[in-house]
């Protein structure tokens, strides 16, 4: 506390002989002007510049008395710290972001390491059950609070669009369960219904409520112990020699909001960002353009956001998308495509590395834009177009793994009957650019349900069913049984 002014001590000093000279007295106390000096402590230097101070002085759930489940995690934490310095210089770009939004929300800033124990802050991140992004929303969920999903965007990977999602999730399950926040953690990973549930039966038999007396399942009994136990490692990381990678509690990123449709590869191209951390920043995008209509934003680091606004406001929008996606369907001909666009047959087949006119549905065409100054010098957006002459050894199945693509694409790409190919054939294929390798498959494994088919997994998770078997080594008349695990390759960007 700042020392009092000579002037006040002097007034205290005297004591008041009646009640008139104690309302003077008073009044001279209360009209005396005390200077508020500034807070210059270390600890208040750190919360400015520290994020992890500020992280742990926002802390809010009860973490004391830890029960076995709790301290088996903090143990396996303390034994791994490699693992808990890679998750935080991935979650680096984001976590200031999350802290803000949490802290604005009044929410526990424990909450900030969620996304560690959903994602490990892989804004691509996506789950056997369909869930995805960092905070891992399945798809009802997601429509349930505004995380929209088409073809061109999807919300549950947008960074801003699914932290203001969860926050509100948190925040109603929180008042569903009369502000517990282990409960509502609980409900979180395993959904308000098992939780409710399980309360219920307590009750009926006569056991408490809260969230180490509940039968709930396996996943979710260790899901809320991981994020305590975390909790706890980051703040007790000195004592337990703990390195935590430095983040700064300023943002890491601006946000740019934009009218017009612009391509992706022309914003890395202006801001020269690095293509993981570009990639991950704007994951919410599944395409090589935003959206052709409305309003959207791009995130850009800080550091690299001037040079874009910049050309915002110095360059045409004309020129800001140098080609289309287009997807062929029933009907369609080169010849009409092309007077859609207002380009030309040979430009399209040029583009595409078509060596004819003929085309087929679902084929993914890329149109150069007419208007664009850099049309002709970057036509192939998010994807590369090779020829591939086949050679002994080869098949459908390892060229997919050679080009980042699926057997599914490349039979489709090339009119195939079936995975027979020959020596000397000439393959037409589509792969990711280098921009797009920064998305790489995800490996995950997917527990068989009763009623599964190889068709309706296949379906689900954009994949053939020569793909599934081949990663498998199963047979494609094989039946599956309820509870077989099979391993799968997915592009989160395709589902």
């Amino acid at each position: 506390m700042p020392a009092a002014p000579v002037e006040l001590l002097q007034v205290a000093a005297t004591l008041p002989q009646s009640a008139d000279q104690a309302i003077e007295l008073q009044k001279d106390i209360t009209t005396t002007t005390v200077p508020i000096l500034p807070d210059t402590s270390i600890e208040s230097t750190k919360l400015q510049v520290d994020l992890w101070h500020r992280i742990r002085a926002g802390y809010q759930l009860n973490a004391e008395n830890y029960p076995a489940s709790v301290l088996e995690q903090r143990d396996w934490y303390i034994k791994h710290p490699r693992y808990i310095s890679t998750v935080i210089n991935r979650a680096n770009p984001f976590i200031h972001y999350v802290t803000e939004q949490l802290s604005d929300a009044g929410l526990p800033l424990e909450l900030v390491l969620l996304p560690i124990i959903e994602s490990t802050y892989d804004a691509y991140a996506y789950s056997p059950s369909h869930a995805a992004g960092l905070w891992q929303f399945i798809p009802a969920t997601a429509r349930r609070f505004g995380l929209k999903r088409d073809r061109w965007y999807d919300g549950r990977r947008d960074v801003v669009a699914s932290t203001n999602a969860a926050i509100a999730y948190l925040s109603y399950l929180h008042r569903r369960f009369d502000n517990d926040w282990l409960l509502a953690l609980a409900a979180y990973n395993a959904g308000e219904g098992t939780v409710g549930k399980a309360i219920r039966a307590n009750i009926k038999l006569g056991k408490p409520t809260d969230f180490w007396h509940l039968k709930l399942p396996k996943e979710t009994r260790s899901y809320v112990p991981k994020l305590l136990a975390l909790a706890s490692v980051i703040q007790d990381s000195e004592s337990l020699n703990i390195t935590l990678p430095d983040v700064k509690n300023q943002a890491y990123f601006d946000i740019v909001h934009i009218e017009k449709q612009i391509s992706l590869s022309k914003v890395m191209e202006i801001t020269d960002a690095d293509y993981w951390l570009f990639s991950q920043l704007n994951a919410g995008y599944r395409r090589s353009t935003t959206p052709p209509q409305g309003a959207y934003r791009l995130l850009i680091p800080t550091d690299k956001s001037a040079s874009f606004l910049e050309f915002l406001k110095t360059n045409d929008p004309k020129t800001w998308i140098p080609h289309t996606e287009y997807i062929v369907v029933n009907g369609d001909s080169l010849s009409q495509i092309a007077a859609r666009f207002n380009s030309h047959t040979d430009t399209i087949k040029n583009s595409n590395n078509l060596t004819s006119d003929q085309i087929r549905i679902g084929q993914l065409l890329t149109i150069p834009n007419s208007n664009s100054e850099v049309a002709a010098s970057d036509t192939t957006g998010r994807y590369q177009l090779t020829r591939h002459e086949v050679v002994s050894g080869d098949s459908l199945s390892s060229l997919a793994k050679k080009y980042s693509t699926s057997v599914k694409e490349l039979r489709m790409l090339n009119a195939l009957g079936g995975e027979l190919i020959k020596i000397g054939q000439v393959l037409e294929i589509r792969s990711p650019n280098q921009a797009s390798k920064a998305v790489s498959l995800r490996k995950i494994s997917y527990k068989v349900r009763r009623g599964d088919s190889l068709y309706n997994i296949a379906k689900n998770f954009a994949l053939s069913i020569a793909d599934i078997t081949n990663w498998n080594g199963i047979n494609k008349k094989s039946y599956l049984q309820p509870g077989q695990r099979l391993t799968l390759y997915i592009n989160p960007r395709n589902i």
